[in-house]
């Protein structure tokens, strides 16, 4: 008996590497592949720059989608935002949470869809990758007030998809579980070993599905040039801004915390600070810290919402 207790079958082996690079190479490079985004959270994103949309035209875009009454009923009686009586009305509940906050919460339940069918292992690593896209998209719309850089929801949209590439990338690899695959965490040297296993990197996989998706420009450059604010010539200050957000994200989720930041160790600052008056990036360097809280805040908040 006691050996029968002890016994143990056998690890699967490992994928071949080779034979998994051959195949991953042969897949990244047939675009028609990729996932795409719903049409609503599409629509949504499209609606960041109007500001002609009305809350009937958000309300009804969500009341086709059972998931997503149930999703923006929840958030708008939540104890962050919640009124002196709870709702139970899509349009009410849009009224409440705001225009601007409600496509936000479409736009990030949009992204989760796009590997909601995968395997457990794959959904638990791209989850861990939207959390800290939501995060810099919070971060880069925060800072976009603070800095007086562009408007805060294309600044929020943008950030949120500046990593797509990685959850396309870990999508494309599903049932692959090995961390080394996909890394949550990403160094300096991210990007060189994205093209050493694969031959391409997920700024330009991220290109290519917003260009197929048919996104904003402005998120198009973005997921390209994110790593690489200072070549980019067509949306440079939004691209900058979305650059530090990431820079400054992965050292509070790493460090856990922002008290003695130094922005000038991020390489990315002086792209976003060319032309700043010494006023200007004092107050940016004052407003950081509330900002930090604040995004961590409405990401827990909104990570709630979609779950």
């Amino acid at each position: 008996m006691a050996a029968k207790l002890l016994h143990r079958e056998p690890r699967a082996p490992r994928p071949d590497a080779t034979a998994f690079r051959q195949t991953a190479l042969a897949d990244l490079d047939r675009v028609d592949t990729y996932p795409t985004l719903s049409d609503t959270a599409l629509r949504v994103m499209g609606m960041v720059n109007n500001s002609n949309v009305s809350v009937a035209e958000v309300s009804g875009i969500v009341r086709r989608d059972g998931v997503l009454v149930a999703r923006v009923l929840r958030a708008a009686n939540s104890c962050t935002i919640r009124g002196r009586t709870a709702i139970n009305d899509v349009q009410q509940a849009v009224l409440r949470m705001g225009l601007q906050e409600c496509a936000n919460l479409l736009a990030a339940a949009g992204v989760r869809a796009v590997y909601a069918a995968c395997a457990p292992a794959v959904r638990a690593r791209c989850d861990a990758l939207l959390r800290h896209s939501l995060f810099v998209g919070r971060l880069a719309a925060g800072f976009s007030r603070s800095a007086g850089v562009g408007s805060p929801g294309p600044a929020f949209t943008a950030g949120l998809l500046h990593d797509i590439g990685r959850v396309v990338l870990c999508v494309k690899c599903n049932g692959v579980t090995d961390p080394d695959v996909v890394p949550v965490r990403e160094t300096d040297g991210t990007i060189d070993a994205e093209r050493a296993a694969f031959g391409i990197d997920h700024c330009a996989i991220g290109y290519q599905f917003a260009t197929r998706n048919g996104m904003p420009e402005n998120v198009v450059r973005v997921t390209l040039n994110h790593h690489r604010p200072d070549e980019e010539h067509i949306q440079r200050e939004l691209v900058a801004l979305v650059a530090v957000a990431e820079r400054i994200g992965n050292y509070v989720q790493r460090e856990h915390q922002i008290t003695g930041y130094d922005l000038g160790t991020c390489p990315h600052y002086q792209v976003l600070a060319d032309g700043w008056t010494s006023g200007h990036e004092a107050a940016f360097a004052r407003a950081l810290p509330a900002a930090v809280v604040r995004a961590i805040r409405d990401t827990r908040h909104m990570l709630k919402a979609i779950a």
